[in-house]
Order: C-alpha cells, then sequence, then structure tokens
C-alpha cells in the first residue's frame, strides 16, 4: 500500500512564502544528492501524549505541535528538499510525556522502505527477551535511549542510569544502533559524559553508538571540549539534529572520520523558519514571529529565515569545504554513512527484510489521526 498524505494543521510560518524555496534552489539545490537519509526524526501521534504536561521543570523547554504522524514527516521533507528522495531514521516522543509503548507500536507500524524505527527504550524498561522479540519481529534496527527527565531539568541524570548492560549487550549481539541524547548541563564535553561513552564503545564494540545533536555540542568551544574523547571510538558516530554553526563540524570532520558523521534534522523542530546560533555560553534559536513561547526561542520579525533543516545542510557544507573534504565525502553524509550503519545491523538481516515487505507491496499507508492540537514540550 502506497503512503497517503492528508491536509494536517500546521503553523501557517512551516508554509514556504517563496524565500526559503528559492533560496534553496540558489544555494542548496545545486549540489545536495539526489537521496537524502535523516538519521533523527520524529513521528506520533497526539494520543500517545500524557494528559497532563503539568508546571514540571522543563515543561517550557522546545515547545512543538502535539500530533506529527509519518504522513507529517514525509510531507514536510518534500517541501523542505523538493527534488531529493527522502527517509529517515524514526522514532517517537522519547521523553515521559509520552507513553512509550504507545509510540513504539506507531513508529513499528510505520516502519518501511522511506521510514527505518528505532525502539525507545532504556536502563531495564523491557526484559532482554522481550526486547529482542520485539526488535527482531517488530522490524526495530536499534533504540533511541529514553530520555528520563522533563525538558532541560537533568538533575544528577548519567549515562548509566539511561541505558544498561541488559540493553547494550544485546545492541552488541545484534549489532544494533543506540540513539544516545547525552545528559547534563556539561553535555560530551563533560568528562563523566565522555568516560561514559568510552566504557559503552570499548564495552559494547558490535553496537553502533549514534550521539545525537553530536553529543550536544552545538557551539565551537563544547566540540572543542568533546572531540578528543570519541576521536579513537570507531563505533561511536554523530548526527548532525540542530546542529547549524560550521565551525562546530569543521572541528568534527577535523578529528574523525567522514563516515561517522550522519546528516540529521530533529523534524519537527527543524521545521520552523529561523537558526540555532550561540550567545556567551548557550545557544538559542532564533525564529521568526508566530512559533509558540518557548524556553531559549527568541521571536523576530526583522529577519529573513529559511527553513532551519537548510541552516543545518549549509553548516555541514561549509564545514565540509573548510575541512577539505572531497565531493564523494560530502555526498556520504547525507546518505551512504548512514545506510551503512542500517545495513549493519544484525548483518543486514533487518534491511532484507524492509526490501521484502516494500516488494510485497506491505510498505505502510496511513490516514490522518484526529485529535486535540495541543501544544507540547519535547527535551532538547
Amino acid at each position: 500500500m502506497g503512503l497517503r498524505v492528508v491536509t494536517y494543521w500546521v503553523n501557517e510560518l512551516t508554509r514556504d512564502d517563496g524565500i526559503g524555496l528559492t533560496f534553496y534552489r540558489r544555494e542548496i539545490a545545486p549540489w545536495l544528492p539526489g537521496e537524502i537519509l535523516d538519521f533523527h526524526a520524529h513521528i506520533w501521534l497526539n494520543e500517545h501524549l500524557r494528559e497532563s504536561v503539568g508546571d514540571a521543570a522543563g515543561s517550557r523547554y522546545m515547545v512543538a505541535q502535539s500530533h506529527y504522524p509519518a504522513e507529517n514527516l514525509l510531507a514536510d521533507a518534500q517541501q523542505v528538499f523538493p527534488g531529493s528522495s527522502y527517509s529517515a531514521v524514526c522514532f517517537g516522543t522519547p521523553t515521559p510525556l509520552a507513553d512509550p509503548d504507545k509510540a513504539n507500536g506507531y513508529a513499528a507500524k510505520a516502519g518501511s522502505n522511506r521510514l527505518f524505527p528505532l525502539l525507545i527504550t532504556g536502563r531495564d524498561m523491557i526484559p532482554r527477551l522481550e526486547l529482542e522479540k520485539r526488535v527482531r519481529e517488530e522490524g526495530f534496527f536499534g533504540y533511541k535511549v529514553f530520555l528520563n527527565w522533563h525538558g532541560d531539568d537533568y538533575g544528577n541524570v548519567t549515562v548509566s542510569d539511561m541505558i544498561g548492560p541488559e540493553e547494550m549487550s544485546l545492541a552488541d549481539e545484534l549489532k544494533l544502533i543506540v540513539l544516545l541524547h547525552v545528559p547534563g548541563a556539561g553535555r560530551l564535553a563533560d568528562p563523566e559524559v565522555q568516560r561514559a561513552v568510552r566504557e559503552l564503545s570499548e564495552g559494547y564494540p558490535g553496537a553502533a553508538i549514534v550521539l545525537a545533536h553530536c553529543g550536544r555540542a552545538y557551539m565551537p568551544d563544547e566540540m572543542s571540549r568533546s572531540i578528543e574523547a570519541v576521536r579513537d571510538l570507531e563505533n561511536v558516530y554523530l548526527d548532525t539534529a540542530m546542529v547549524m554553526d560550521p565551525t562546530v563540524l569543521q572541528i568534527v570532520f577535523a578529528n574523525v572520520d567522514s563516515r561517522r558523521v550522519l546528516f540529521a534534522t530533529d523534524f519537527p523542530i527543524a521545521n520552523m523558519r529561523g537558526r540555532r546560533v550561540y550567545v556567551m555560553d548557550h545557544w538559542v534559536d532564533v525564529v521568526l514571529n508566530g512559533y509558540p513561547e518557548s524556553a531559549f526561542r527568541v521571536a523576530s520579525n526583522g529577519i529573513r529565515a529559511t527553513f532551519m533543516a537548510h541552516e543545518i545542510v549549509l553548516a555541514i557544507k561549509r564545514a565540509a569545504d573548510m575541512a577539505g573534504l572531497s565531493r564523494a565525502q560530502l555526498s556520504a553524509v547525507f546518505h551512504e554513512n548512514g545506510m551503512s550503519v542500517l545495513r549493519r545491523v544484525m548483518d543486514g538481516g533487518q534491511m532484507g527484510r524492509v526490501v521484502a515487505r516494500s516488494a510485497a507491496g506491505n510498505d505502510f499507508g496511513h490516514t490522518r489521526c484526529p485529535g486535540r492540537r495541543r501544544l507540547f514540550p519535547r527535551d532538547r
């Protein structure tokens, strides 16, 4: 069954007024590869969300729409990357704001030759036998590690609190992806986080450990303090979700093999029009007026802006130019690097199932799921 794209509610600012498309055609389309794999995208239904966000610490951090099904993701990608074939590694909302069982069930059903699902799980959340059964039978390519905090209220959460030996031993055995959003205000620059990442890498060499948002090192100084810790860890990858500073990525390309860098957006957040910048020692999302209020989000009508996803793409290109990457290396960041990681899962077995399912005409086809259009916060 083919995909059915439906009309859905969206902030009017996400509809291109011609500025973004003109910019894209001039600055990006001439060199962007025809195939794009986004290694970090979200899909969810409003029914996955818990009834009340409440006033928990961090509850106004990264506010997004409450309904973002797979159809919306693919429609947004078609708008933002016209002319390119888009696919994505996807998962639901991996925080206490959503029901992980509902999110995982939906992601599994959305799995196709365009959408490669990850299972939201964390330390001791799912018994190992059940975890293996779900991975094998429901087509998951690995885990999106559950964020067991609200917003930016990390508290004293450590990497070992987030994922343990039961999950990692299975990932090691089946060569699964472990997409990890490192905790803490220090991010990947924190020596304790660095130590924990190294322990995972060396203790479970079969796992493909992907650090979301380049280890959350959005600023050059953070990346300068982070990169040495992962330089020699060949099974540790960096995704570019919401990383828009070319100098950050130049530091990455100068220190690790570009094959370990995976293009990612963080849709639907990257579908806003604006850019993530840094001020003093923290990042700020500068966006056009009209988006919901959110922590570290500054709105202005005094700027012209394209989609944040375009800014991520441009940061990669500028960094690649500064670091001296070849055209082939740059192109691989957007597709082949990520596909190589997907193909190694279960020694190609999971990808083989996807291909067989697609050939049999069993790719997903969803219809719109109506419901409340509430805004809710997401962690970043």
